[in-house]
């Protein structure tokens, strides 16, 4: 994967936050350790630029060998920059609190601070300790964050109930796949592991929502991976494209898909037989003038174009990668809309995203009276970190309720 501008922004970024961080990070230390904490400190920063970019050009070895814990450095190391931005105010607060009450070290002795753990510990030796502890504590938050994004992807079980609902229908389950990104930080093996998680739950179909690939050369490889899998859906694979098909390449992107048989729909729609009676998926493109947000007219005029001529009666599944079409889905009343994009922000709690505020729909289930949005989490990443928002496929299930 060649390296891009995007990346070297990415390093240059690093290098900038390793200087600012050393400098405080070293400040922590007396003089006699902070020429060898500052030492230490570039030698890392180096072997983690050269991780980070050897990783984005050639791609992470198979296997969790030695190489692969040196490539994965890399963006340990980035995303600790980052992380430690948010320590350094509690470290300067312990040290600053540290000099304000500083005493002569004679007398230093006959200021203790009453623990259990260590009776003779001083003011000066407590408020050193805790002036290392906000970066210790990021370092340990990063090491979840990437050991989740790594080894933590999850099946997402999703019902959706309407009164309305065809008989038929009842109990159709549609397996979910977004942000996927193969490439640098996700391979085959990753591609099986979420195949595995899904057909364990024995979906009638897979809706992919964009952003499945970023490195073209591994996307042949990865539909050798999923054959058995398509092949034993009832109803087939469908896709709609992501900004990131756009930027790596359409063309050969569209073409490999379509000979693994996985069904593109560009604001078009296809109604498919299911017990009986006849619903309909319908795919919006991707509007790539607009990498952060589609402009409500676009999302509109696409959605449009992909529903027209639908029979009122069909219940309708659109997939859209932007969640930016929820709205004009939810003004047409479309029944269900699959969407990602996000990631979730790759950090949240409980269901809910910790950037909610970047998005007006982030994560999870949205609602407009019967109509329903759906934006997934997302099953990779451009950067491996995740924190309480593993990777997820999910499995949707359409309920009828009286």
């Amino acid at each position: 994967m060649r390296i891009g501008v995007f990346t070297m922004i990415v390093v240059s970024l690093v290098f900038l936050l390793s200087v600012v961080n050393s400098f405080w990070i070293g400040r922590l230390f007396r003089q006699p350790l902070r020429r060898r904490i500052w030492f230490a400190y570039s030698v890392l920063t180096l072997l983690g630029a050269a991780a980070y970019l050897g990783l984005r050009s050639t791609g992470a070895p198979e296997g969790w060998a030695v190489l692969n814990f040196i490539y994965y450095f890399g963006p340990f190391w980035t995303v600790l920059q980052l992380l430690l931005l948010l320590a350094w105010p509690f470290s300067f607060m312990a040290a600053w609190l540290q000099r304000r009450w500083s005493v002569p070290e004679e007398a230093e002795s006959d200021i203790q601070i009453k623990s259990s753990l260590n009776p003779a510990m001083t003011r000066r030796t407590f408020l050193s300790t805790a002036a290392v502890l906000p970066p210790v504590a990021m370092t340990g938050i990063n090491t979840v964050g990437v050991l989740d994004a790594e080894f933590r992807a999850v099946l997402r079980r999703v019902d959706f109930a309407y009164p309305d609902l065809p008989p038929a229908l009842d109990g159709l389950k549609i397996a979910h796949m977004t942000d996927v990104h193969i490439g640098p930080y996700v391979s085959a093996r990753d591609v099986n592991k979420l195949v595995n998680l899904l057909r364990s739950a024995s979906p009638d179909l897979l809706a992919i929502t964009g952003d499945f690939v970023d490195d073209v050369s591994m996307l042949p490889g990865v539909m050798d991976t999923m054959k058995p899998f398509l092949d034993d859906l009832p109803l087939g694979a469908w896709f709609c494209m992501g900004n990131h098909e756009h930027l790596r390449g359409a063309a050969p992107i569209r073409s490999i898909l379509q000979q693994s048989g996985i069904h593109i729909l560009d604001n078009q729609h296809q109604r498919l037989p299911f017990g009986g009676s006849y619903f309909a998926i319908a795919g919006v493109d991707y509007p790539i003038g607009s990498s952060t947000a589609v402009r409500p007219e676009t999302a509109k005029k696409y959605v449009e174009e992909a529903c027209l001529d639908i029979p009122r009666q069909d219940f309708t599944l659109l997939m859209a990668h932007h969640p930016d079409f929820l709205p004009p889905a939810f003004e047409r009343r479309i029944s269900l809309t699959l969407a990602g994009h996000t990631h979730g922000g790759q950090a949240g709690w409980g269901d809910r995203s910790a950037f909610q505020f970047l998005y007006p729909y982030m994560r999870g289930v949205y609602r407009d009276e019967q109509s329903f949005g759906f934006v997934s989490s997302g099953a990779g990443h451009w950067l491996p970190f995740r924190l309480n928002c593993p990777p997820e496929v999910s499995l949707i299930t359409l309920k009828r309720v009286t």
